[in-house]
């Protein structure tokens, strides 16, 4: 079976929107520069869609300097990467995860506020900074940024096929924020990988990634649609939990493109 990578996506800032990339550079961290960004209210603590659907309607692009949010309905915003020495610094809340940070700024946290209609700031994680992947899944020594858990997540064109014909109309893969999306394999056979490797880089397959809410938004309106959450229960129930997508960890750094074969090593 010729499995290939279809797709691949870097998310500059936690649960806006991902920037479509026709390769991408694996450091450490996973995914080079893959949410190191983050808005959190005024706890400290992570905003996502969850919360502000209209998240899905930001966007980021980044540079050597910094970070360019957009807006469809506002004009757009730089942002320097803060200085460790300058820049107001505290720990934030990631699920049950405390972290440092570096705080972005008066001028991004009023931009953000006024057009998500909450008090936020944006803060940003340092080369420094060092966020261990769960260790009930992963070996000691895995780093991941501000994602939910896990460095990658994976997902496949014919499992997602699966569930737009249940659903009736076809679904985005980006509704379920994938780094790297697959095609060529059967629908849901990645289920069964325990290990694959893409060019030279070998990867873990930990654990399925457990679905919130997130994959229920349409991302032209902001809308959550009932309907999907209804069919993924339908489709993806296990264990008290709906399922969709693999998490991943990776060993080693290098390349990913669009094109490279993946091979099921195990």
């Amino acid at each position: 079976m010729d499995i290939r990578v279809s797709s691949l996506w870097r998310y500059p800032v936690k649960s806006m929107a991902g920037a479509l990339m026709p390769s991408v550079t694996v450091t450490d961290w996973g995914p080079n520069l893959d949410r190191r960004w983050m808005v959190i209210d005024s706890q400290k603590r992570f905003i996502t869609q969850r919360q502000l659907p209209r998240m899905c309607r930001l966007s980021a692009s980044l540079s050597d300097a910094g970070i360019r949010i957009q807006s469809l309905d506002e004009p757009s915003l730089f942002i320097d990467v803060p200085e460790p020495s300058q820049a107001p610094q505290y720990d934030v809340a990631v699920w049950s995860d405390n972290c440092a940070a570096m705080d972005a700024g008066d001028e991004a946290a009023a931009w953000l506020s006024d057009i998500l209609g909450k008090s936020l700031r944006l803060c940003f994680m340092a080369e420094t900074t060092y966020r261990q992947v769960d260790t009930q899944f992963a070996e000691m020594g895995s780093r991941v940024s501000f994602a939910d858990g896990f460095p990658f997540l994976l997902c496949s064109e014919a499992s997602l096929a699966v569930l737009s014909k249940a659903l009736g109309r076809g679904l985005a893969v980006q509704r379920f924020r994938p780094n790297i999306v697959v095609a060529g394999s059967e629908a849901f056979a990645e289920d069964e990988w325990r290990r694959i490797r893409i060019a030279n880089i070998e990867f873990d397959v930990l654990k399925p990634c457990s679905r919130c809410a997130i994959p229920t938004v349409n991302l032209d309106t902001a809308e959550r649609e009932a309907d999907v959450f209804k069919m993924l229960r339908a489709e993806r129930f296990k264990d008290g939990e709906v399922y969709f997508g693999q998490n991943l960890v990776h060993r080693g750094s290098g390349e990913l493109a669009v094109g490279q074969r993946v091979e099921v090593l195990e």
